[in-house]
């Protein structure tokens, strides 16, 4: 192959090998004792008290047998214990695995068996849980905090190398079943440099609102900030879904940097403006799914006013949360900008040659924060992460499933999927996963799952062909506990049979134009 993609990022690490985050975060602690890292409500957790608790933790792991790559579940919620917790089985060797406690118990279960988890830690106190019998009896349970071993200060943890598993993350998947992916400590120290190297992360210490479940990539950008300084800001529940309340808590915890997605930004973004004084500055990360026009043009007149700097971000947990990043300003379509520094991307045909400037591609994305692969999938591993063949060193590239094309101006424009995978409120949704969770259901026989627009927000609508006398409260009481909330259909439809193209495949677009009438 000799024609070569377009120039992207250059491929080296921003400033050499950047620092791995259980070394940044021990650096900071050791500079910064008695700075807050972290708030919560009333609570606030200085650098040196989360140094001492994430190494109690980490003393706590390895006396329970945790080794280099031991994936320890992580069953809390947005929490100081959360990050002392992960940065304590980072400090051991072993790799994280975020359990929110409000998925169903049946996921949760399942994410326990399939990662091969031995080691589960949990919440205390008031703090949400899931059922006492979701973890089965051979696995340890743990409390995040309080009585064990107390770590000897001059007992030296292992030694962890940027090769080593980090964090596993579980994705929808289209056959049914979530997958998880596997990422490296590099991958994460790269993604962070990346940030810092692009300015997409300011210079000095930030207060950054952590508002996504710690089982969604995107909390990684937000409480793993706390490694390099900043402060993290737990979000509560209630202003997630209120935006009055979301706008009260980022004004009195005086936040820099917030995390939405454009379905929340909608909601929130003029409210924020006026609620802020000019000069700001408050950083939106916009991200999750692609962003209306309409919501671009506001953002961007924000941006002018001096009032709110919003940014687009683009990634996948393949790649390590964000790839692509872009300033939301004004005089342009929305678009996905520019790769961080150290990763590259590739707009390609069907046969894996460069399209030109214009031509629609599916991207890719190539360097170093390219996860393992999937966990025990080496199938599908090998299908998703190809060989790159620019790359010198004999490097990967991940095919995204995104279709995009490149503007003259070398920007990148989003034209869609290539498959039946959507976002709902910013969660990577496969719905396959959801058609056969509901097909699971006694009584249905059949299930169509399509994206719809409810009320100006993006759900999911499902079709199904049923046998009789079942009925629609049954499904929904499947779905419940079968599928985390933002994973089930907000509308159903019930067919007497699915319509079919004239090559006998069913016709989504003929179900897609009934959903809204004929849904309940």
């Amino acid at each position: 192959m000799t024609a070569r993609p377009p120039a992207g990022s250059p491929r080296g690490l921003p400033d050499g090998r950047p620092g791995l985050l259980p070394e940044r975060f021990l650096a900071t602690a050791a500079a910064r004792p008695d700075a807050v890292a972290v708030e919560d409500g009333g609570t606030r957790t200085t650098f040196a008290e989360l140094a001492g608790r994430s190494a109690a933790v980490a003393a706590r792991l390895l006396a329970h047998g945790v080794g280099t790559e031991t994936v320890v579940g992580l069953c809390l919620p947005r929490s100081a214990d959360f990050i002392a917790a992960a940065l304590g089985v980072l400090r051991a060797g072993g790799a994280f695995l975020p359990l929110d406690p409000a998925y169903p118990a049946d996921r949760l279960r399942y994410l326990v068996r399939d990662s091969g988890t031995t080691v589960v830690l949990t919440a205390g106190g008031d703090a949400p849980r899931p059922p006492a019998d979701v973890f089965p009896p051979h696995l340890t349970v743990l409390p995040a905090a309080g009585a064990g071993p107390s770590p000897d200060a001059g007992a030296p943890l292992p030694a962890v190398g940027p090769g080593r598993l980090a964090y596993v993350i579980y994705t929808s998947g289209s056959t049914g079943r979530p997958k998880g992916v596997q990422v490296e400590h590099g991958a994460l120290a790269a993604f962070l440099a990346g940030l810092e190297a692009a300015g997409a992360v300011r210079p000095g210490p930030a207060r950054v609102g952590w508002s996504a479940s710690p089982s969604f990539d995107a909390s990684l950008q937000q409480w793993a900030r706390v490694c390099r300084g900043d402060t993290v800001v737990i979000v509560d529940d209630l202003a997630r879904r209120v935006p009055q309340r979301l706008v009260r808590a980022v004004t009195e915890a005086r936040l820099t940097d917030l995390d939405l997605t454009p379905g929340l930004a909608e909601l929130t973004a003029d409210r924020l403006a006026r609620a802020l004084p000019a000069g700001s500055g408050l950083r939106l990360w916009v991200g999750g799914e692609a962003v209306p026009p309409a919501l671009w043009r506001t953002l961007a007149g924000h941006r002018a006013a001096g009032v709110l700097d919003a940014v687009n971000v683009y990634g996948t947990t393949e790649t390590t949360v964000d790839s692509l990043w872009a300033p939301i300003t004004g005089g342009v379509e929305p678009h996905l900008g520019t790769p961080l520094p150290g990763q590259t991307v590739h707009l390609l045909d069907d046969r894996l040659r460069p399209v030109a400037v214009g031509e629609p591609g599916e991207l890719y994305v190539a360097g170093p924060t390219l996860a393992r692969g999937y966990l025990g999938r080496p199938g599908l591993t090998a299908q998703r992460f190809l060989p790159d063949p620019w790359a010198a060193d004999g490097g990967r590239m991940y095919r995204t499933g995104d279709r995009a094309r490149r503007t003259p101006d070398g920007r990148l424009e989003f034209l869609g999927r290539t498959d039946h995978q959507v976002k709902v409120r910013g969660y990577r949704v496969e719905l396959g996963e959801v058609e056969a969770a509901l097909a699971d259901c006694p009584g249905v026989l059949e299930s169509v799952v399509l994206p719809h627009t409810q009320g100006g927000v993006g759900v999911l609508a499902a079709c199904l062909r049923t046998t009789p006398g079942t009925s629609l409260e049954q499904v929904r009481a499947h779905a419940a506990r079968r599928l985390p909330e933002w994973m089930r259909p907000s509308a159903y439809r019930v067919v007497a049979a699915m319509p079919l193209t004239p090559a006998g495949k069913i016709d989504r677009v003929a179900l897609g134009a009934g959903v809204g009438a004929g849904a309940h």
